[in-house]
């Protein structure tokens, strides 16, 4: 792996002078002599072997492999700066990563509501979200894959509470059975008819991050 030659606060003295519109007002900006920040700029144009500024008339102006540099060094310092606060996130007790397992009844259109308000307060928290039918979801849950479940009943040795009702209507075509019993219908007469049962794949269906 090749280590680093130039340092963040050479980049940084770099797009201060581009940013702020000149040396002076650049060590304005980082609170420095203007001297440390013209000493930066110089420092990181012999390491890399080239010149990130020339004068036209009473002016430095970027080259186009300064164009280039500054443009990486914007990306370079963000992902530092995120880092920090990932760092930051986690140290204040945020989780680096959370598993949740939703049965595939609940709402897909909450779930994303919640990814994307979750997201807001920490956003470089890993999420993924399993589907799950059936048992499992408390199966997730019980194996330690997921940290939170969205399920119909509360597995035993947990405590869960309430998020929302949902009804159930069941449907058939025109022409089956149950449409010519001429009543309302009970979970016995449910229960005499054919089951399909779809079985859950273990596997996450959908993720989200920072």
């Amino acid at each position: 792996m090749l280590m680093p030659r130039i340092t963040l606060e050479q980049w940084r003295a770099l797009l201060a002078v581009v940013d702020a519109g000149g040396y002076a007002q650049a060590a304005e900006a980082l609170h420095k002599s203007q001297s440390a920040v013209t000493y930066a700029v110089q420092k990181l144009e012999s390491v890399l072997g080239v010149k990130a500024f020339e004068i036209q008339g009473r002016k430095a102006v970027l080259t186009p492999t300064g164009q280039m540099l500054v443009r990486r060094a914007r990306v370079l310092l963000e992902e530092a700066g995120g880092l920090e606060h990932a760092s930051r996130a986690v140290s204040a007790g945020w989780e680096a990563e959370i598993g949740i397992a939703a049965d595939v009844v609940f709402p897909s259109w909450m779930m994303v509501d919640c990814l994307a308000r979750f997201g807001q307060e920490s956003p470089h928290t890993r999420v993924e979200v399993y589907e799950s039918v059936l048992s499992g979801t408390a199966e997730l849950l019980l194996r330690g894959q997921v940290q939170i479940a969205i399920a119909s009943s509360v597995p035993q040795g947990f405590l869960g509470d309430a998020l929302m009702r949902m009804r159930f209507i069941a449907a058939a075509h025109p022409d089956h059975a149950l449409h010519k019993l001429g009543r309302k219908l009970t979970y016995g007469d449910l229960r005499a008819q054919r089951h399909l049962v779809v079985r859950d794949n273990r596997q996450p269906t959908r993720q989200a991050r920072r």
